[in-house]
């Protein structure tokens, strides 16, 4: 037994004990970065798809009730989520045709796109990052500096998702991208 490394195998040598204990590391370490990013995904998308999931959901309570059965509440959560995000890209399709036919039209739904989509989960993710901050130090420069970083950064980062000034849709609602393409041409 070697006293130095007491967790080494008994006919192990000092190189194979260190080889041994550099990739448990560094198998540990790559599960912690997997979580990491998996729980910053999570949180991406929950910042970005909450706002149309929680209207979604006041829908969904202002149609049928408080007290409706959860099967009934996720289905129509995910109907009107659906058909929120459809809107969107409706809007997407007529900001594309107005630009193709080069009227300056297509400034209004843009605006509206991206306030409802860029600029209220980015403020949503602004008034989480203030709220880190302890209530005395929420008015400091260094709060406000980093909740309105927090604000621009993810404003960016979700335009940067809908792109809409670019002729994309995700297949599931390219039939509605289409629609507002052709209503506006």
């Amino acid at each position: 037994m070697n006293y130095n490394n007491p967790d080494a195998y008994p006919e192990e040598s000092e190189d194979e004990y260190e080889t041994r204990k550099s990739q448990e590391s560094q198998s540990a370490t790559g599960i912690m970065f997997v979580l990491v990013e998996v729980f910053i995904f999570v949180l991406k998308m929950a910042a970005i798809f909450g706002v149309v999931l929680y209207a979604g959901f006041l829908v969904t309570q202002k149609l049928w009730g408080e007290e409706t059965d959860k099967i009934k509440i996720w289905v129509f959560l995910l109907l009107f989520t659906y058909l929120i995000f459809s809107i969107i890209y409706f809007l997407k399709g007529i900001i594309i045709g107005l630009r193709t036919k080069k009227k300056k039209l297509w400034i209004l739904p843009w605006v509206f796109c991206v306030i409802l989509c860029c600029i209220v989960p980015a403020l949503i993710v602004k008034s989480i990052v203030a709220g880190m901050f302890n209530l005395r130090e929420q008015q400091s420069i260094l709060s406000l500096g980093i909740s309105w970083g927090a604000f621009i950064l993810f404003s960016l980062y979700t335009y940067g998702i809908y792109q809409f000034k670019t002729a994309t849709a995700p297949k599931i609602l390219y039939w509605s991208y289409s629609w507002g393409f052709k209503f506006s041409t």
